[in-house]
């Protein structure tokens, strides 16, 4: 199966919603870092149309948060232990579900998918989900998802928090706030975050 079939197949099974102007602003977010960290040497290069590969398949990486219940999701004060590990399991959710579907196994960019799936919550130091990886055993494409995952998480409001401004959230994940990223990115993403969020997020205010 070629890329433009799976992502047809992802369309047609509602498990890409690339359309909305949030997927449209993590993917370019995504893409963008993708860029900064490939031309600085700090992760393999990356051809352009690799990047946006990457950039798009980035949107699946919260596909298993459709198998959490919305009591959980939605809770506004904190969860319980219990409750916090249903949460994680979204990691392991996202690819167990998207192993059900026949025709996305046969894709060539089936492990990718899973790879960013299951680990984009896995941390440079090890204290990460759900396998505990550490340093470069977490693929650099999927360490930097991690990256914007945490930072757009940061700026938008949620449930259970409000939306932070786009420095402070910059500062909650230089300061490990976060958990901790690979110190090489980081230092990258310090330079390069206001510029890239300004552009990304400039029609959100």
């Amino acid at each position: 199966m070629n890329i433009e079939s799976t992502f047809t197949v992802l369309r047609r099974e509602q498990l890409l919603i690339d359309q909305s102007p949030h997927s449209v602003q993590f993917e370019h977010l995504t893409e963008r870092l993708l860029r900064a960290f490939s031309a600085a040497a700090l992760i393999p290069p990356l051809t352009a149309e690799e990047i946006h590969l990457y950039a798009a398949l980035a949107l699946l990486h919260d596909v298993g948060k459709r198998a959490i219940p919305q009591e959980i999701l939605n809770k506004p004060g904190q969860l319980t232990q219990e409750e916090f590990s249903i949460m994680k399991s979204h990691t392991t959710q996202g690819c167990d579900l998207l192993e059900r579907i026949p025709e996305l196994r046969e894709c060539e960019v089936f492990p990718l998918i899973c790879d960013v799936c299951r680990h984009h919550h896995e941390r440079w130091d090890g204290n990460g989900y759900p396998d505990r990886l550490a340093g470069e055993k977490i693929t650099p494409w999927v360490q930097v998802v991690g990256l914007a995952d945490a930072f757009d998480a940061l700026i938008h409001p949620r449930v259970y928090k409000p939306a932070y401004p786009k420095e402070q959230a910059s500062d909650m994940i230089l300061s490990g706030a976060c958990g901790i990223f690979n110190p090489l990115l980081l230092a990258c993403f310090a330079r390069h975050i206001g510029e890239i969020s300004q552009t990304v997020y400039s029609s959100a205010g």
